[in-house]
């Protein structure tokens, strides 16, 4: 694939790709890929890692043929398309979309990158699909960083559909425009972010977890309130419009007048998660679920079960989205 052909030369169902982790991540994007038609290496770096990949590849398939989102009889090729291995050249030899899904670590996503390029081809596009580190320093130490860009996938990725594409200083825009289409071959939804801290959708969730906490912290709310208000009052209109579509609906007299100036002149300005509960929990011990303990005590609830109705949610909305469409 030369700079010429992207994207509109290249047959997308026929673009290897390869999955570099196999973490959570990087099952769910392997399963994600595969169910839009293409071959996909996983590779870890132990080979005991492997098959709880790959069972966590049918078990997403098995979630989405169960709701009627994936057919059952496609499931022994579209799990045939995800082929592990702990060999790096074997891995991106021949790809032409390799995706690094390891830990939030800028030195060892870097050193994982350089390596995959010296191994894939001259013209293969390399991509992170990281939520807090910029494009342009992950992009710093390759030879070719025209051909990275980031595409970062939400949790669970095989269900969330959108998926934001990130360039970073050096990217070349056929880059983006390439990895774009690859993403809507496989019934994903790309949004182009600018490369700031947060992007866009970890940057609204903390803007919104800030303020939470903040009243938190002020003795104004209880987690329990601030999460049901999201859950049962804004999100429910959230999918019918954005802020700036309600904005609009709402009237910006409204949004400008005296009322929407004192909500905004009374919101956090912190600058430091350790200044909220968030940093009191943490300097406890508290992590929440990984630790049982957090704004809930997770002894009392059942996580897995959370997780479950998290995932049942989503699919809900999935329905509802593709019905629509």
């Amino acid at each position: 694939m030369s700079a010429e052909q992207f994207p509109s030369t290249i047959a997308l169902d026929s673009v290897p790709c390869a999955i570099l982790g196999t973490g959570t991540m990087g099952a769910q994007i392997a399963l994600s890929l595969a169910l839009g038609g293409l071959s996909v290496t996983i590779w870890g770096r132990r080979a005991a890692a492997l098959p709880q990949a790959l069972a966590a590849c049918a078990e997403g398939f098995d979630l989405l043929a169960e709701q009627g989102l994936a057919k059952p009889q496609a499931r022994a090729e579209t799990l045939e398309r995800i082929v592990p291995c702990t060999d790096m050249a074997e891995a991106v030899g021949g790809r032409g979309f390799v995706l690094e899904a390891i830990v939030e670590d800028l030195t060892l996503k870097q050193t994982l990158l350089c390596q995959a390029e010296t191994l894939a081809p001259k013209e293969a596009v390399l991509s992170s699909t990281t939520s807090a580190l910029s494009a342009g320093a992950l992009q710093e130490p390759l030879a070719r960083p025209e051909n990275f860009c980031v595409a970062h996938y939400a949790q669970p990725a095989y269900l969330m559909e959108l998926v934001e594409v990130v360039a970073g200083e050096k990217t070349a825009q056929q880059v983006c425009a390439f990895t774009q289409e690859l993403l809507r071959h496989t019934g994903k939804v790309p949004v182009r972010c600018p490369d700031i801290p947060g992007f866009l959708w970890a940057r609204l969730q903390h803007a919104v977890l800030r303020e939470c906490a903040t009243l938190v912290g002020r003795g104004l709310v209880s987690a329990q309130d601030c999460d049901r208000v999201l859950k049962q009052g804004y999100a429910v209109r959230l999918p019918a419009m954005g802020p700036f579509e309600h904005a609009d609906l709402a009237g910006l007299d409204l949004m400008n007048g005296a009322a929407a100036k004192a909500v905004w002149a009374d919101l956090s300005t912190l600058d430091d998660p350790a200044e909220t509960p968030v940093g009191t929990l943490f300097a406890q011990g508290h992590c929440g679920m990984s630790t049982g303990q957090g704004f809930y005590d997770w002894h009392q609830r059942d996580a897995e079960a959370f997780r479950r109705a998290r995932d049942q949610e989503i699919i809900r909305r999935l329905k509802i989205n593709r019905e629509a469409q």
